[in-house]
C-alpha cells in the first residue's frame, strides 16, 4: 500500500471539517464498474474500492475537510467518507494534516469464486486445502484469479495432441467451432485448405474429425477449460474458453514432426488469415531431434501473436544438459513448463533446467476429463503445461489487448518462489494465476493500470447439443450458445435444410434462461423425414446483439446430421433379424432400448457387421452416463456366424456401461449383442430364449479399425505412413502414472500406463 508517514503532533479531541480548496486531479477514479464500487489506481495498479471511501490510520483524530465524514474503527483506524473527491484531493489532504500516518482505500473483498463442479475439491493445483496430503495453499490461486475473470469464449487455445473427445458433457460447451465452415457439406468454406474442419483438424490421419481415440489430449483439456459452474464433473482453469482441436499423435500416443508443423501453422494460419483469435497453443509432447522446421513454426506463432507452452518433459533430465524439444527452442514465444507436486516440490519425473525450464505448475495427480464422458487422475509435465496454458487463456480474457509478449512476462515475473525450485527453473517458482491476472492489468485496456474497458469481441454462436444423440431419428430440441449474452434470438433467426431444400419450420420456439444458452423447440415434425439436415443460426441482419454494448452476431453457426427414421427400429432379437451395420471402418453411433420389445425385460438387441481379417471392432455401450441417465445395467456380447460367443463384457472399469474390444482373426459375419444385466446366456437364435434382465435405453458406438493391403492382418496407422522408410513417429505425448479412465465422478481402481 501506498504510506504517508507522519511525526507525532498535536490532536484535537475530535475530527472537525475543516475548509480547504480542493486540488486538481492528478489521479482520478475510472468508471463505475458496479454501484458504489469503482476501480481506483493505487499503486500502478486498477483495484477495485468503494467509492469515496478510504481508511486512515492517525495519531488521533485529525481534521477533515467539509463534507467530509468519518467513523472509528478502534486502535487509531478510522473509516473515512470523501464525497466527490478525487485521489489526488485526498492524497494532498493526507500529506497535509498532522496525525495522518497513512490512507489507503476501502478495498472490495470477495470470497473466491467457487464453481458448483462436484469435483472441484479433487482439483489441488487450483486450490490446495491440503486435501491430497499436501501442503495448504501449495496451488496456482487459481480461485482467486477467478474473482477478476473466468475466461471468455472468445479466447481460442489450440491443443496439440492426441485430440478431444468434443462430445464430452465437461467440454462440449467449450468446444471452437469453425465460424466460416458449414458443417457437412464437403466444401472448404472458409478457404483454409480443409475441408469440414469443425472442430480443427486430425493431421494424424488428415480427415477432418479430430476425436480423440487415446485420452491424452481430453485430459488435457480438461485442465485447460472444462466447463466452468455446470454443475459436472470438473472445472478448467479458465471456465469460459474455446478449445481447437488439433490432433496429431494418433492411438499409440506418437506422431511426426510433419505433423506437429502442419498443427502450428493452422492455428497459426486461422488467426493470421481468418480472424479467429488464437492465442496459445498446448503442447504436452516431446522428443525427436533438433529441428529447424518445427522451430520456425513456432516463432511464425509467436510472430502472429501466439504463445506455444510447452511440456518440459517425464525422464528427470537437465534440460540445460540434454535438451528435449520443442521446450528447449530458444524462442520468446515459449513457455516450457516443469512439473510440481501438492507440496510444492519438483516432481520426481519431471525435468529441470535453471536457463531452459522457465517455471513449474501441478503436474502430480491432476484429475480431468478423459474421453466417453470420463474423468481420471494423470501425473507428468503434460499435466502442468495445460495449467499454464490456461492461465494464459486467462489473461487474454482479462485484457484483450495485451500481446503475446505481455501475457508471458506477466506470467513469468509473478512465479511464485519456491525453495525446492531454485536454480531448477529459470524463475525458480511456479505459476500464480492471481498475480499474473493482476500483473496484466485485467479490463484497463493494455496493462497499464489506465484507460477504458476495451471494446469486446462481436458474439459469436455455437449449436452445441441436438437431443436426442446421436441423431439417427427426428430431432426434437437444439441448443445454441452465444460467446455473450444476446438478446433478439428468434425463430426467423434458424435455417433448416434437408438434402440442400428449406423445410418449413412451424411451431418453433426459442427459449432461454440466461441468455447465453437457448433452446430450439419444437423441431421433431420438421426433422422427421429421413435425410441430410442442416439448422443454420443466421449471422449478419439477424437482430441478434450482446445485451451489453449492442454489438451484432456477424457470422453464422450450423451442425448436421442425418435422420434415418422418425424412430429407431427395434435391432431383431435373433441373428435371422439383426439389424445389419453397412460398416467396414470408421463408427457410426446409434441408440435404442432394451425391453422395448415383445418380450420385455429378456429382450435382445442384435447387430449384424463383416469384419476382415486383422480387423478389429469396438462396441462401447453408454446408457448409466448419458445426460439425464439411464435405468439399463448392460452387457454386450459378440459372436461368430455360427452364433458361438467369442467375446463379451459386463461392466468396463468402474460403471454399469458395457465396452468391449476384439481383433477378428479370420474374415467373417459377427453379431453384436446388447441386453441387460441377468440376461447374459440367451441364444442369439432363439428369441425370447434369455431370463428377465435390466431395461432402459442406451447409445451404442461400433468402431471398425482400418485395413491396409500386404498386412497381413495387422491393423494399418500406427505409423506415419508418410514418413520415409516406415521409420518410427518422432514425438510422444508427455504422461507418467496414468490412471485409469473412470466414467464416472469417483475413482475406484486404477492401472498404470508408462508414457513418455
Amino acid at each position: 500500500m501506498r504510506s504517508l508517514r507522519r511525526s507525532k503532533s498535536r490532536s484535537s479531541s475530535t475530527l472537525r471539517s475543516v475548509g480547504g480548496e480542493r486540488l486538481e486531479p492528478r489521479t482520478m477514479l475510472a468508471a463505475d464498474v458496479a454501484e458504489g464500487i469503482r476501480e481506483v489506481l493505487w499503486n500502478d495498479a486498477s483495484v477495485p474500492a468503494r467509492a469515496d471511501a478510504w481508511v486512515v490510520r492517525a495519531d488521533g483524530p485529525v481534521a477533515l475537510r467539509e463534507g467530509w465524514a468519518s467513523s472509528s474503527l478502534g486502535s487509531g483506524f478510522f473509516a473515512v467518507q470523501t464525497p466527490a473527491a478525487s485521489v489526488a484531493d485526498v492524497l494532498a489532504w493526507a500529506e497535509t494534516t498532522a496525525g495522518v500516518r497513512y490512507v489507503e482505500p476501502d478495498f472490495v473483498i470477495t470470497s473466491a469464486a467457487t464453481p458448483n463442479d462436484p469435483n472441484y475439491s479433487r482439483l489441488w493445483g487450483l486450490h490446495n486445502t491440503g486435501q491430497t496430503g499436501g501442503v495448504v495453499d501449495a496451488d496456482m490461486d487459481v480461485a482467486e484469479a477467478w474473482n477478476t475473470t473466468k475466461g471468455s469464449g472468445s479466447v481460442v487455445v489450440g491443443v496439440i495432441d492426441t485430440g478431444i473427445d468434443y462430445r464430452h458433457p465437461d467440454l462440449a460447451a467449450n468446444m471452437w467451432r469453425n465460424p466460416g465452415e458449414i458443417v457437412g457439406d464437403g466444401i472448404d468454406n472458409d478457404q483454409n485448405g480443409y475441408i469440414d474442419d469443425v472442430y480443427g483438424w486430425d493431421f494424424a490421419n488428415n480427415d477432418s474429425d479430430p476425436f480423440d481415440d487415446e485420452g491424452h489430449g481430453t485430459h488435457v483439456a480438461g485442465t485447460i477449460g472444462a466447463v466452468g459452474n455446470n454443475g459436472t464433473g470438473v472445472v478448467g482453469v479458465s471456465w469460459n474458453v474455446s478449445l481447437m482441436a488439433l490432433k496429431f499423435l494418433g492411438a499409440d500416443g506418437s506422431g511426426s514432426t510433419s505433423d506437429a508443423i502442419a498443427a502450428i501453422n493452422y492455428a497459426t494460419r486461422m488467426r493470421q488469415s481468418h480472424g479467429v483469435n488464437v492465442v496459445a497453443t498446448n503442447n504436452s509432447w516431446g522428443g525427436g531431434g533438433a529441428s529447424n522446421a518445427l522451430r520456425d513454426a513456432i516463432a511464425a506463432g509467436g510472430a502472429a501473436g501466439i504463445l506455444c507452452v510447452a511440456a518440459a518433459g517425464n525422464e528427470s533430465a537437465n534440460n540445460d544438459a540434454t535438451p528435449s524439444y520443442p521446450a528447449n527452442y530458444p524462442s520468446t514465444a515459449i513457455i516450457s513448463v516443469a512439473a510440481t507436486d501438492a507440496s510444492n516440490r519438483l516432481a520426481s519425473f519431471s525435468n529441470f533446467g535453471a536457463t531452459s525450464v522457465d517455471v513449474a505448475a501441478p503436474g502430480v495427480g491432476i484429475y480431468s476429463t478423459v474421453p466417453n464422458s470420463r474423468y481420471a487422475s494423470y501425473s507428468g509435465t503434460s499435466m502442468a503445461t495445460p495449467h499454464v496454458t490456461g492461465t494464459v487463456a486467462l489473461l487474454a480474457a482479462a485484457n484483450p489487448q495485451a500481446t503475446a509478449a505481455e501475457i508471458r512476462s506477466a506470467i513469468l515475473s509473478t512465479a511464485v518462489p519456491v525453495a525446492g525450485l531454485a536454480g531448477k527453473v529459470a524463475t525458480g517458482g511456479h505459476v500464480n494465476a492471481a498475480a499474473a491476472v493482476a500483473a496484466i492489468g485485467g479490463g484497463s485496456g493494455g496493462g497499464d493500470g489506465g484507460g477504458t474497458t476495451p471494446t469486446q469481441p462481436a458474439p459469436t454462436a455455437d449449436v452445441i447439443d441436438v437431443s436426442p444423440d446421436p441423431r439417427t431419428t427426428s430431432v426434437s430440441a437444439v441448443v445454441v450458445q452465444f460467446s455473450r449474452a444476446v438478446a433478439g434470438f428468434d425463430a426467423t433467426d434458424i435455417r433448416l435444410t434437408r438434402d440442400g431444400a428449406a423445410v418449413a419450420l412451424g411451431g418453433v420456439t426459442v427459449t432461454t434462461t440466461d441468455s447465453v444458452r437457448w433452446t430450439v423447440s419444437g423441431l421433431s415434425a420438421a426433422t422427421a423425414t429421413a435425410g441430410a439436415y442442416v439448422l443454420t443460426v443466421n449471422g449478419s441482419g439477424t437482430g441478434i446483439v450482446a445485451s451489453d454494448d449492442g454489438s451484432a452476431l456477424a457470422l453464422p453457426a450450423s451442425d448436421s446430421w442425418t435422420t434415418q427414421a422418425a424412430a429407431l427400429v427395434d435391432a431383431g432379437d435373433t441373428r435371422g433379424t439383426a439389424a445389419v451395420l453397412g460398416l467396414t471402418g470408421g463408427e457410426v453411433r446409434l441408440a435404442g432400448e432394451i425391453g422395448d420389445g415383445r418380450y420385455g425385460a429378456r429382450d435382445v438387441d442384435l447387430y449384424q457387421v463383416v469384419l476382415a481379417a486383422g480387423q478389429t471392432i469396438v462396441v462401447d455401450i453408454d446408457a448409466q452416463v448419458l445426460s439425464g441417465g439411464s435405468t439399463l445395467d448392460s452387457y454386450v456380447r459378440l459372436f461368430n456366424s455360427a452364433g458361438r460367443q467369442v467375446a463379451q463384457n459386463d461392466d468396463d472399469v468402474g460403471t454399469l456401461d458395457s465396452e468391449l474390444s476384439f481383433r477378428a482373426s479370420k474374415a467373417g459375419t459377427y453379431y453384436v449383442g446388447i441386453s441387460g444385466y441377468g440376461n447374459a446366456a440367451y441364444s442369439p437364435s432363439r428369441a425370447g430364449s434369455g431370463r428377465n434382465g435390466s431395461t432402459g435405453v442406451y447409445q451404442v458406438r461400433f468402431a471398425l479399425s482400418a485395413v491396409a493391403s500386404g498386412t497381413g492382418g495387422r491393423v494399418a496407422g500406427g505409423k506415419d505412413s508418410r514418413m520415409e522408410g516406415g521409420s518410427a513417429s518422432a514425438f510422444a505425448a508427455y504422461g507418467a502414472n496414468w490412471e485409469a479412465a473412470l466414467p464416472s465422478e469417483s475413482l475406484r481402481g486404477t492401472r498404470r500406463l508408462a508414457r513418455r
